[in-house]
């Protein structure tokens, strides 16, 4: 008899009525692969992109992430290699290895792992990401490859380590590539989001001044992280980032902000992007790249080196992730709902019953 496990399905593109919360086969690891207890996993933008079809939009970008719109005819483009319905999302797995498929050794049975997301697939450069190309960790029980689970030495629970492969991850990337370090002074959209949030304690880790920019009534939260300046979306913004001589902008919101924070830097600067939340597409005056020598870069697959810096960071301590709020499995609409509202500081977690 087949042994059923509670997850969440997403049944195709569109509103929150296409997360199902139902009882699928539970997964048994193939050779190479571990099966993991869930014990927490977060929701991501990943996750309400992939849900819409905002991936594959080519207009109407912001009613799709509002509901108004979905792009039911989306097709996987140059984001997602094939994602395919029925699909289990959620690419943030914290979990206890209780299975091993052939080839794995017996040793990581029982440990406290955490995924990195990224999945290498047989040709040159090309991954699958879990909870989108491959089934995730909104469930009770996930498979994984081996590989891609890290035992995790820390104190913190699963909820607050299930903040990290996606949202850190893609945090640490962006400085990576940005090259980061203490003689910088850094913006930060969006950075009351997972990224952003994520992205003002990684920069004080490496000793750069941060400029984070929130929406209203964030600003003590941004502070408490370490940011060293805060500032709300409003008219007085160009002003306030002109206050300070920006050598990286770390850009998660695109959209109308896009120019301001890229005009703020000097010259030299460098500007990294990994989101587009408020519209990914953008006007670009090339006189301020050319003229400013400008660097640009986009972060979205990142090295397994960049994944274990972030462990690194959390077993030394240096981590103290902030989680908004958690839901259970059964409340996955909700908890998107919840998520697309904006109106939280940190990451919204899931937690099987």
């Amino acid at each position: 008899m087949t042994e059923l496990m509670n997850a969440v399905v997403l049944n195709g593109y569109g509103g929150p009525e296409k997360l199902v919360y139902t009882q699928v086969p539970k997964p048994t690891p193939q050779k190479g692969e571990i099966l993991i207890k869930v014990g927490a996993c977060s929701i991501n933008n990943a996750d309400i992109n992939t849900r819409t079809g905002w991936y594959a939009a080519d207009e109407g970008f912001q009613e799709i992430l509002q509901d108004t719109k979905t792009n039911e005819g989306g097709k996987a483009t140059w984001n997602q290699l094939g994602v395919t319905f029925p699909r289990i999302q959620g690419a943030d797995i914290v979990g206890k290895v209780l299975e091993v498929g052939e080839g794995v050794t017996p040793e990581i049975l029982e440990q406290r792992v955490i995924v990195y997301p990224w999945v290498r697939t047989a040709k040159f450069a090309e991954y699958q990401y879990v909870g989108s190309e491959l089934d995730g960790g909104f469930a009770e029980y996930a498979v994984v490859p081996a590989t891609n689970a890290y035992p995790i030495n820390s104190d913190l629970p699963d909820t607050q380590l299930a903040t990290l492969p996606c949202a850190y991850s893609t945090a640490e990337n962006m400085l990576t590539k940005a090259r980061v370090a203490a003689r910088d002074t850094v913006v930060i959209t969006g950075a009351s989001g997972g990224v952003g949030s994520a992205a003002i304690q990684l920069c004080k880790i490496r000793g750069a001044v941060v400029i984070a920019i929130v929406g209203a009534n964030k600003e003590h939260l941004a502070k408490e992280l370490g940011a060293d300046y805060v500032y709300p979306r409003d008219e007085k913004l160009a002003d306030n980032l002109a206050k300070h001589e920006i050598t990286v902008s770390a850009d998660v919101v695109g959209g109308e902000y896009f120019s301001l924070v890229f005009k703020s830097l000097v010259v030299g600067g460098r500007y990294v992007t990994s989101g587009a939340i408020a519209g990914p597409l953008v006007e670009l005056d090339l006189r301020d790249l050319i003229y400013k020598d400008v660097e640009m870069k986009g972060g979205n697959r990142y090295e397994p080196e960049v994944f274990q810096n972030l462990l690194g960071y959390i077993e030394r301590g240096l981590l103290n992730p902030p989680v908004a709020k958690i839901f259970p499995l059964s409340q996955m609409q909700e908890a998107q709902k919840f998520f697309q509202s904006k109106s939280f500081f940190g990451k919204v977690v899931i937690t099987p019953e």
